[in-house]
């Protein structure tokens, strides 16, 4: 005759350390989920640019716009009520709407940039805005018993434009533009001297850097 045995499962015990781990990592996993969620939530005001701010320009919060965001690290990244005081400028071009970084404001020293104002046409300020590049080029004056015109060259590349705006000055003709361009301070020297000695500057917008 066969005897067969059977074995029960034993219910564990509450001494058992196996139960005690198991309740420590749901509680961990609750608490955890509680605090991502509670940070995801939560939001701090920063300041957005309602227009385009360009290299040295001073900081001025009244004409900034307060938002709130729910970015984890707005602090350390973007401009917050309070962080822009003493005199601080602009010294990265920051767009319409843009959230002001950090690294875009700083003192006036740190700026490397000065505008220029280069006349364009009609038709070539539609073409461009803030925040466009452009190559300027030009033919500087024949040297004197010169038969032939000097061929034009590359005067700076990559030039960004800071704004488009009407040429006023007593001398412009109608319909005459301005594009102020922002010149490396490195390059200052070279395009001074060409608008100094009346020289042909031409604009020449990069591809796909379209008005903004």
């Amino acid at each position: 005759m066969t005897t067969s045995t059977t074995t029960g499962l034993r219910r564990p015990s509450w001494r058992d350390p196996r139960l005690g781990l198991g309740v420590l990592l749901v509680a961990g996993s609750v608490a955890l989920g509680s605090w991502v969620v509670g940070e995801a939530s939560r939001t701090v005001q920063v300041y957005a640019a309602p227009d385009v701010l360009t290299p040295g320009e001073t900081i001025d919060v009244d004409r900034l716009d307060v938002i709130e965001v729910g970015l984890a690290q707005a602090h350390d990244l973007y401009l917050t009520p309070g962080a822009a005081e003493g005199g601080l400028v602009v010294v990265r071009t920051v767009q319409a709407g843009e959230i002001v970084p950090v690294a875009s404001v700083g003192e006036a020293a740190d700026v490397d940039v000065r505008a220029v104002a280069v006349p364009v046409s009609a038709a070539l300020a539609a073409t461009i805005g803030s925040g466009s590049r452009v190559d300027l080029w030009v033919s500087m004056p024949a040297a004197e018993g010169a038969t032939a015109a000097t061929e034009p060259e590359l005067l700076v590349g990559a030039v960004e434009v800071a704004d488009i705006a009407e040429d006023t000055s007593l001398f412009a003709g109608p319909g005459t533009m301005q594009a102020h361009l922002l010149v490396d301070v490195d390059d200052l020297p070279a395009v001074l001297a060409a608008t100094t000695a009346e020289a042909p500057i031409a604009v020449v917008p990069l591809p796909g850097s379209g008005a903004a």
